[in-house]
């Protein structure tokens, strides 16, 4: 604490077991200094020094200490009389609390505990929201902190923000550590122009000082640094510099340098943090937070190349990376859900607060494209899907051998337009997310399966080990585990192990789980439930889906290309050998004759023309529909075009798919890369089969770059489907999207290619939506003829799925793309 006679007092309480240390360091010289320790207004110790100097070291001894944690934030008071040479007498108080902080190759160690870094974002503009609730600025941290503790949240990173004395004031007394990034005076974080072309401007050693001085006392404070993705920060001088003064000047807390973008052999940083990444890590990614090749591309110290390729033949040389320091994974999970806007329009008002634009402009767009009615369920199915992609991440997460925490993106909406990816909303209150249910994959003490999928056929062999994630301080030494596998309220499977040793802190290989599932006749939804309840009756317990269908053997395998053929069709799939089904994935004018002349056609659409980016030079096709090229991941932030969706559960039961009504994972081969038909401006009603939710936020540098409206329709909300169907002409049409290629080697897929087959041989094929076939046939030429459909710059990056960060060059190309042809 600094007083208005400029007296600082620095106090350094470390482990219990040692004396606490006082610094005093004053303007005028100093006879005597007394501390005296107060817990909880009761004096615990005492002690005075002599002095003839303008500064005192002064150590006090407090018995029977208790540490500041996570758990229990134990703060003391401490009362320093300081009496001058020239008589006069000052008081100064302040808190403080006994705590360490300390890093080895692997792990951040809090009072020699390993410490789970279980980050969230707050700060810059981006990231932060307004104090909408009318509190004091401690109450307004309060709340946030509190909230986001009860969901298993330990530390803030204040991206670019040193955020105010009330908020570690909060943190000191709730119990949660901070990360600060320091800038210069009046310096504001510019998203676009660090990116691309790195921060080149650092704070002064003056400002270091003022932070240290400010912020020294509060146990809360753990990591001072520079910056938010700094490029190269190994080969920029004044970087070690900043490193040097701060633990010259504070040694008790963890210094880095930048929050990914750094070489990752660099030796001057505590601990690192790296982005791992923005592909979704399931199935074909699943190791996504393990994988260090996705790193490669932030460079070395060394001047030496991290990828060879020889120019002639192609191949390549990947340079192997090892870390020597715990890593932490950056900004991840930052996936969108839409928002309760009528809720939100509401609180604004209770609260005597101007709502941002967008609500009510969100809310005249949702009622123009029908969402109105039966709102809420819509929105929370986007939740959910919010949920099983945070689940998916932040279980990987935790089982990587790999990281030691992770920074999420982030724990409260902002009252941005955009930024709709957080586990409360801009009030800080929940929104469709229970904190229970989030602590299972977010506690100190967690259980994973690892499970390499969520589908299965009936009669597999499965093999599923189970991880303990173990951060707890002084955790039991003993539990049982016990484990269930139900179909509904029925027991398939169940299990316990006794006496596990539970006392192992870190990720350890817990158990395994080995069984052979029953023979089902039908698709059947099953729960994995694990649980463990220790001596102490405390107990931590988890749960997956698995999607079980009838095992099929086909007869070959599907070109990849999909050159579907009626024959091949029928043969693997079409039961009844005298259907007159026409299956193509050919949108031609033979497909117009067939239904002119009363056939019942499926059409599987899948065209180049929907991956336009890997194929600029071909020319439109005569009928398209309006459509996007496909992922099966959440939108991060602005990226992307999927917040889940909804299936006719009943027609799908009947004719032999499972689900529960929403996209889940069975659904994940038949969505990734698949075609997404937009129905916003499709000439009739028809009847969806599977639903597709589009974002509700347009790309963020649409009104900057190229001067669009901040709100899209055309680009949000869009009415996607997978799968519909409609009377055309004499004959009827089923249309569907979904990606095929994987029928060998997923059950699923089989299983909704021959539903969607069965479904268009039953009466309730085609019942609603009618249109001529004239009028089809205009409708699509026209499409075809508006030419590429073109995402949005960061939705590009989504779909390519090719890179794990974006490349200054994919910047330039991305907005090159869209500019052309204008």
């Amino acid at each position: 604490m600094v007083t208005e006679k400029n007296t600082l007092l620095k106090i350094t309480a470390g482990k219990v077991s040692d004396p606490a240390s006082v610094n005093v360091v004053c303007e005028k010289e100093i006879s005597l200094v007394t501390l005296t320790v107060l817990d909880k207004d009761v004096e615990v110790a005492k002690t005075s020094k002599n002095v003839k100097s303008n500064q005192c070291d002064i150590s006090v001894i407090v018995p029977d200490a208790k540490a500041w944690s996570i758990e229990r934030p134990y703060m003391y008071s401490l009362n320093a009389l300081v009496v001058y040479a020239d008589g006069e007498v000052e008081k100064i108080s302040d808190r403080f609390g006994y705590r360490y902080l300390s890093a080895d190759k692997k792990y951040i160690y809090l009072n020699g505990y390993p410490f789970y870094m279980r980050a969230y974002i707050r700060g810059a503009a981006a990231h932060e929201h307004q104090n909408n609730c009318n509190l004091s600025e401690y109450d307004f941290y309060k709340k946030n902190i509190l909230m986001a503790k009860s969901y298993g949240y330990n530390t803030i990173r204040f991206h670019s923000v040193v955020p105010p004395d009330a908020c570690f004031e909060a943190a000191d007394d709730l119990g949660i550590l901070i990360h600060i990034e320091m800038r210069k005076e009046g310096k504001e974080y510019n998203n676009l122009i660090e990116m691309l072309y790195g921060k080149d401007t650092f704070v002064s050693n003056e400002e270091i000082e003022s932070y240290i001085k400010r912020l020294y006392n509060h146990p809360s404070l753990a990591v001072y640094c520079v910056g938010n993705e700094i490029r190269q920060p190994a080969h920029k001088p004044r970087i070690r510099q900043i490193r040097d003064y701060i633990k010259e000047n504070d040694p008790t807390r963890l210094f880095i340098d930048t929050c990914a973008h750094g070489e990752y052999d660099r030796d001057y940083v505590d601990f690192d943090v790296q982005h791992m990444g923005y592909f979704f890590p399931y199935a074909k990614k699943a190791n996504m937070f393990e994988d260090t090749d996705n790193l490669l591309c932030f460079g070395t110290v060394k001047p030496r190349d991290m990828v060879i390729t020889d120019e002639q033949n192609g191949s390549k040389i990947r340079r192997g990376i090892n870390f020597n320091k715990p890593i932490i994974a950056h900004e991840v999970c930052h996936y969108v859900s839409w928002r309760d806007y009528y809720a939100l329009r509401d609180k604004f008002k209770k609260y005597n607060r101007p709502a941002p634009w967008w609500v009510e402009e969100e809310i005249k767009m949702l009622e123009a494209k029908g969402y109105k009615e039966g709102f809420q369920e819509t929105l929370q199915i986007t939740k959910d899907y919010q949920f099983r992609c945070w689940k998916t991440a932040l279980e990987n997460l935790r089982s990587s051998p790999l990281l030691s925490g992770f920074h999420m993106l982030q724990f409260a909406d902002t009252d941005k337009y955009e930024n709709s990816n957080g586990v409360v909303d801009c009030f800080d209150d929940p929104h469709g997310i229970s904190p229970e249910e989030f602590r299972k994959f977010n506690a100190d003490c967690v259980l994973l399966a690892r499970l390499n999928k969520q589908v299965y056929s009936s009669g597999e062999l499965v093999k599923i080990p189970v991880l303990m994630s173990q951060f707890t301080i002084n955790p039991p030494s003993s539990g049982e585990f016990s484990y269930e596998i139900k179909e509904g309220d029925k027991v398939i499977f169940k299990g316990i192990l006794p006496d596990c040793d539970t006392a192992i802190s870190g990720l350890s290989k817990f158990c395994g789980l080995e069984f052979t599932l029953p023979e089902f006749s039908k698709p059947t939804k099953l729960v994995l439930s694990v649980r463990l309840d220790f001596e102490d009756k405390s107990k931590t317990e988890n749960s997956w889906e698995m999607w079980v269908f009838p095992k099929v053997e086909l007869p070959e395998k599907l070109d990849v290309k999909l050159d579907m053929t009626e024959n091949y069709i029928k043969k693997v799939v079409v039961e009844n050998k005298d259907s007159d089904l026409v299956i193509t994935d050919k949108l031609d004018d033979k497909l117009f004759d067939r239904l002119e002349k009363g056939e019942n056609v499926m059409l599987i659409y899948r065209t180049d023309w929907t991956r336009h980016l890997l194929h600029k030079d071909m020319k439109a096709p005569t009928y398209s529909f309006v459509h996007t090229w496909e992922r099966y991941k959440g939108v991060i932030w602005d990226r992307g075009t999927i917040n889940g969706g909804a299936d006719d559960k009943k027609l799908l039961d009947r004719y032999g798919f499972v689900t529960d009504g929403q996209i889940n994972f069975q659904y994940y081969n038949l969505i990734e890369d698949s075609d997404k038909i937009n129905l916003d401006d499709f000439p009739v009603k028809v009847h969806s089969m599977v639903s597709g939710l589009d974002k509700a936020n347009r790309d963020r540098y649409d009104p900057k770059k190229f001067n669009l409206p901040e709100l899209m329709y055309d680009r949000t909300m869009r009415r996607f489907s997978y799968c519909f169907d409609l009377k055309v002409g004499k004959g009827k049409l089923l249309v569907t999207g979904f990606n095929f290629t994987e029928i060998q080697s997923d059950p699923a897929v089989y299983a909704m290619l021959k539903t969607l087959v069965n479904f268009a041989h039953s009466n309730d094929f085609a019942k609603t939506g009618e249109m001529t076939v004239c009028e089809l046939k205009e409708y699509l030429s026209g499409v075809a003829k508006r030419g590429a459909q073109k995402e949005r710059m960061l939705t590009q990056y989504w779909q390519l799925d090719a890179e794990p960060v974006e490349s200054r060059e994919y910047w330039v190309e991305a907005e090159r793309y869209l500019r052309e042809d204008l």
